[in-house]
């Protein structure tokens, strides 16, 4: 198969990276087009108008679509895989399919595409001309049909085998980043209420994230809040931790995120929010912990701080179940498109 891949490039740690790498490694002719950009101040205006309800598509700053187009011309593609695509226009993917109608264009977001903070004027007018979109939310596949998808696919996250591994750390790097418990990822009221009720319980817990989290520095004694993790440090942050905490973003709707996959696979100790996902994940107890209420995430960070064999014990089965049901990405990547080459 012949493919052309448009995503967002830029960081190593950036999941539509490891996306596209997975499709290299997978097909045999993969070409590709780079969404990334720095983000004009007219890319930033025009962000917010439209989330104000105006109909304002996003400025294409790196013109990509001008690229698609050139490819696409001299190129005969099975799939063209867009990875959010909300600078790519309609007039683009109107050029595909007039020029070879055999050539499937599928979208792919790990965000809840059915949100307006998370599409765009153009991804909007681009809708009806995807033969398929690739959702890692199973609660709006109805929602992604009743916009007018002619199919809708969904997916679990996904962790990349050479990013998200079980790394060695030297004495520095255990120093560095060791801690009892620990989250990273932005703030939001809930997750930070949960976070705040561990501490005022006696708790110490290291988080990784900037913005908002900055505000809670002189919290506690017990809280400590560094910079957020990038590239080869976040998953020996992940590795480092005694407990990993999981936290769903509840602006999404989230079921599962990429961490619920990322954590166990960088051999982290995983306690989540208890969600049927997650569950059909990981076996609770076995492979992963979880919890419903602020309670039983105090109740459960005590136990599991104490019993040193139980966390090794559910972290090594983590990292199995994670190479045993096939959640990497280069696994599930070329799963999609031979099933997808159906259509």
């Amino acid at each position: 198969m012949k493919i052309l891949s448009v995503g967002w490039f830029g960081k190593e740690s950036n999941t539509s990276l490891h996306r596209h790498k997975a499709l290299v490694e997978s097909f045999e002719t993969v070409d590709k087009v780079d969404c990334t950009s720095v983000l004009s101040i007219y890319y930033r205006i025009a962000n917010k108008l439209f989330n104000f309800g105006f109909s304002i598509r996003l400025p294409d700053n790196c013109c990509a679509n001008k690229e698609i187009i050139r490819l696409v011309k001299n190129n005969e593609y099975d799939f063209v895989w867009i990875d959010k695509g909300i600078t790519i226009n309609r007039s683009t993917l109107e050029y595909i399919k007039a020029t070879n109608q055999s050539t499937k264009i599928i979208s792919f977001s790990p965000d809840n595409m059915a949100l307006r903070h998370n599409q765009s004027q153009n991804y909007l007018e681009c809708f009806q001309f995807y033969d398929a979109h690739i959702t890692t939310k199973s609660h709006i596949i109805n929602d992604l049909h009743d916009m007018g998808a002619k199919k809708v696919v969904f997916t679990n996250q996904m962790y990349q085998e050479d990013f998200h591994t079980p790394k060695v750390l030297n004495e520095q790097e255990k120093s560095e980043f060791a801690a009892d418990i620990g989250f990273v990822g932005v703030w939001e009221r809930e997750r930070c209420e949960s976070v705040l009720y561990l501490v005022d319980n006696g708790m110490r817990v290291t988080i990784y994230g900037d913005g908002k989290w900055n505000e809670y520095k002189d919290y506690s004694p017990l809280l400590e809040i560094k910079p957020s993790v990038f590239s080869d440090k976040y998953p020996k942050v992940l590795n480092a931790l005694k407990i990993c905490l999981c936290f769903l973003r509840k602006i999404n709707f989230d079921q599962h995120t990429s961490r619920s996959i990322e954590i166990p696979a960088c051999g982290g100790f995983m306690l989540a929010e208890r969600t049927d996902e997650h569950l059909s994940l990981f076996i609770e107890g076995e492979e992963a912990e979880y919890f419903s209420t602020n309670h039983e995430l105090l109740n459960k960070c005590k136990f599991y701080l104490e019993n040193e064999e139980e966390r090794e014990r559910i972290k090594k089965n983590g990292i199995s179940r994670c190479v045993n049901s096939g959640y990497s990405n280069l696994r599930k990547m070329k799963s999609l498109l031979l099933d997808l080459s159906k259509l």
